[in-house]
């Protein structure tokens, strides 16, 4: 049987242009977002496949894109890999450029990480969510022993560098069609065209060092876990530790032990997403979503503005608005509220909330001679309008308060999400936040 692929298009962002299709006619939004191994142009050259994306797309419309950095998207430098928050914004401005106000996730492996951040980020806009074969985290960690030494995570990463695109690459991860020659020259040719080995090794390497547990308590949707058996990259207990995790969710053990969840010619597996996807209600409304906020204040304003006079420092303060405006504009932030002297703003993630707080403070000595303090934090907020209120703003109003001038500091919320990112955080230790229970491991934005 003939399964046409749909054509190719592209979503320009100021960034890069950001290639998708779409296929089928349902009433309801499926996005498969594609782990590192897949792109768009190769998805439609094995029938098996394509008759499986055929059959996902029956009553829904079938949305599909590759990130920037893979495949047929605009490239990114060798040197830099995109973070969880350039994925969330490509998954955010394809659902936009096609009018996707609400959508189903399928994804499987690395694309759970930015699917799950996209959930909690915006949960008015997710039915629910499908996980294949993923993880919180992948290593080893304090309260978190199904992950993986550090010894076993070099291996793996040698091997991505060495094998990928290989048939050796195909034998060790994948084993239901391994049989089928034209099958592994499939899954060759598609992860040649996702990535080069060095590219891979360099993602692969990225992503085993991000960690997803802070997010999970803000996912509010229908979750599917799906895991292999004896999938050995990522064993079963990390799903086991996400169904736990996120309380919506239903955990299904698939047998086999092979790298995809979504295996050509699998009807069962199918037939599971297809009976969870017809279950679902509307989208349960949830009043908090997922934000990083950033509380930004001048250090020792009282004593600056009693030095100055009353003229000189009312025109200190609209200067320094004008900068904290402007770099909030160029990094997608958002003004919830304003004192005086200090801000309260908001972003999808914390790599770019940090990032912002770097450079308004460098700014801001440079222009101004003026030094700040600020406080980071990740974690569920209710938005109402402008103003943001709920645990994560007080936090980070007690983060800000245990700053001293010219310090930027994170909890380690902000610092898990935004590994690999290129920000060096260095430890401070735990410590005692006023108004808020507990003991917090802080960090101090270097650079």
């Amino acid at each position: 049987m003939n399964h046409p692929s749909p054509p190719v298009k592209y979503v320009r962002t100021p960034r890069g242009d950001i290639a998708y299709r779409v296929t089928g006619e349902g009433p309801a939004n499926l996005l498969l977002v594609n782990p590192m191994s897949r792109s768009i142009e190769t998805l439609w050259d094995y029938p098996a496949n394509a008759a499986m994306l055929d059959k996902l797309a029956q009553g829904h419309r079938l949305i599909m894109f590759d990130r920037r950095g893979c495949g047929i998207s605009d490239p990114l430098p060798s040197d830099v890999p995109p973070t969880w928050e350039d994925w969330l914004e490509d998954i955010l401005t394809v659902v936009d450029h096609l009018g996707a106000t609400e959508v189903s996730l399928l994804a499987e492996r690395d694309a759970a990480a930015a699917s799950m951040l996209f959930a909690g980020s915006h949960p008015d806009r997710v039915r629910a969510l499908v996980l294949g074969n993923t993880s919180a985290r992948f290593r080893v960690a304090p309260g978190y022993p199904c992950g993986e030494s550090d010894e076993r995570s070099d291996q793996l990463s040698a091997m991505w560098d060495t094998a990928w695109g290989t048939e050796r690459m195909v034998s060790q991860t994948r084993e239901m069609l391994t049989s089928d020659p034209e099958y592994v020259r499939w899954v060759m040719r598609m992860q040649r065209v996702s990535y080069s080995p060095r590219r891979a090794g360099t993602e692969f390497r990225y992503i085993i060092n991000f960690d997803a547990r802070s997010v999970l308590s803000a996912i509010h949707a229908p979750t599917l876990i799906l895991h292999r058996r004896e999938f050995a990259v990522i064993p079963v207990a990390h799903a086991h530790y996400l169904a736990e995790h996120i309380t919506p969710a239903k955990l299904a053990v698939l047998p086999g032990g092979d790298m995809d969840v979504l295996v050509p010619g699998d009807d069962s597996t199918l037939d599971l997403i297809g009976r969870f996807l017809g279950s679902l209600g509307p989208v349960t409304r949830s009043e908090r979503a997922l934000t990083t906020v950033l509380c930004l204040g001048i250090a020792q304003s009282e004593q600056l503005a009693a030095n100055l006079g009353h003229a000189r420092w009312q025109d200190l303060l609209v200067r320094q608005r004008a900068i904290v405006r402007a770099e909030l504009a160029r990094f997608d932030g958002h003004e919830a509220t304003r004192s005086s002297e200090g801000f309260l703003v908001s972003f999808d993630g914390p790599a770019r909330a940090l990032r912002f707080a770097r450079t308004v403070r460098q700014v801001l000595r440079d222009q101004l001679r003026l030094e700040i303090r600020a406080g980071a934090h990740t974690g569920e907020c209710a938005r109402a309008g402008d103003k943001l209120s709920g645990p994560a703003v007080e936090i980070g109003l007690a983060v800000l308060l245990a700053a001293q001038a010219g310090e930027v500091l994170a909890t380690s919320a902000v610092k898990d999400l935004g590994v690999g990112s290129g920000i060096e955080l260095r430890e401070l230790g735990a410590q005692i936040l006023k108004g808020v229970p507990g003991r917090w491991e802080l960090y101090a934005l270097e650079g």
